[in-house]
């Protein structure tokens, strides 16, 4: 890993990926994309990231308190994972504080097929109150990393 550190110089280490929580297919066609996914694809935007005019990210420590706040009722969700130090050489990444406080990646640009590393559905079977064990079973299968 390189000696950057992220979160806006909070001498934090740099996280390796950023992760794009999208909801399913399943949930919403609109989230459709091909698999594979072709590198000039460009992802459909949200409601809430062309209302806030960038593309909201996360850490994979982030991901349980936003899947749990905005995805709560879903029981799968797709998973976008990007290296974090390539999309932030060639797109603007941004940390930017959230209502909370905490800070947050925002990409300021098209996300496109080529920036994604790996795709992951991340399930939530029925009686599972939040999305943490989904994601404890991502990290041991060695899919979610920091």
């Amino acid at each position: 890993m390189s000696g950057k550190t992220g979160k806006a110089g909070s001498g934090a280490p740099a996280p390796k990926y950023f992760y794009k929580i999208m909801p399913h297919s399943s949930v919403n066609p609109r989230y459709t994309f091909p698999v594979p996914i072709p590198a000039s694809h460009t992802f459909v935007l949200s409601e809430l990231d062309a209302k806030d005019g960038f593309i909201h990210m996360s850490t994979a420590s982030q991901l349980a308190g936003t899947l749990n706040r905005f995805f709560k009722d879903d029981p799968v969700v797709v998973l976008l994972k990007m290296d974090a130090e390539r999309l932030s050489g060639w797109k603007i990444v941004k940390w930017e504080p959230t209502s909370s406080g905490e800070l947050f990646p925002h990409l300021y640009a098209q996300l496109e097929g080529e920036n994604v590393e790996s795709v992951k559905d991340l399930v939530k079977p029925e009686g599972e109150k939040g999305w943490d064990a989904a994601l404890e079973r991502a990290r041991q299968e060695g899919w979610l990393q920091d």
